[in-house]
């Protein structure tokens, strides 16, 4: 028997292995991470709860809507190199994150009062210009108008 090519084969199995379990293992440790679609929350009218989120790349984020009151959510500010998304009114909405950054978003039917939130992936790539998007929104808002700011200063 050739002891070299045993070796070789017995070591390349046991990488192709160790790179299995290393895949599987993210794979399991990406969270589903529920955010809820609130007429009425802790937070005040018209919101998502949470509305900061701090997730890793690969987790999902899972839009649920508590009540009939057309609430839906989509990307107002994803970091480069991030999808976009928008959501049915009424409906659930599931959205994987993959990039790193700071990502803003809102709720269709009722941004102008305020029904916003932020999502943090990993580091917080983009901050100043997340926060420079989020002024310029807030500027138009009837309502919650400080509801940026105070999901934004949780950003670490």
């Amino acid at each position: 028997m050739d002891k070299t090519r045993y070796s070789g084969g017995r070591i390349a199995g046991l990488l192709c292995a160790g790179l299995m379990a290393a895949v599987g293992s993210h794979a399991a440790s990406a969270a589903e991470i529920h955010v809820k679609m609130m007429d009425m929350s802790d937070s005040g009218q018209l919101a998502f709860e949470p509305g900061f989120v701090k997730a890793q790349a690969g987790d999902t984020i899972v839009f649920e809507p508590t009540q009939k009151g057309g609430h839906s959510t989509y990307s107002l500010l994803v970091p480069p190199g991030a999808k976009a998304w928008s959501g049915a009114a009424d409906k659930e909405t599931r959205v994987r994150l993959e990039t790193e950054g700071v990502y803003l978003y809102a709720c269709t039917a009722h941004k102008r009062m305020g029904m916003v939130g932020v999502i943090q992936v990993g580091q917080p790539i983009k901050l100043e210009q997340a926060k420079k998007a989020a002024a310029s929104e807030s500027s138009g808002f009837v309502f919650n108008k400080d509801r940026f700011d105070k999901e934004l200063a949780q950003v670490r």
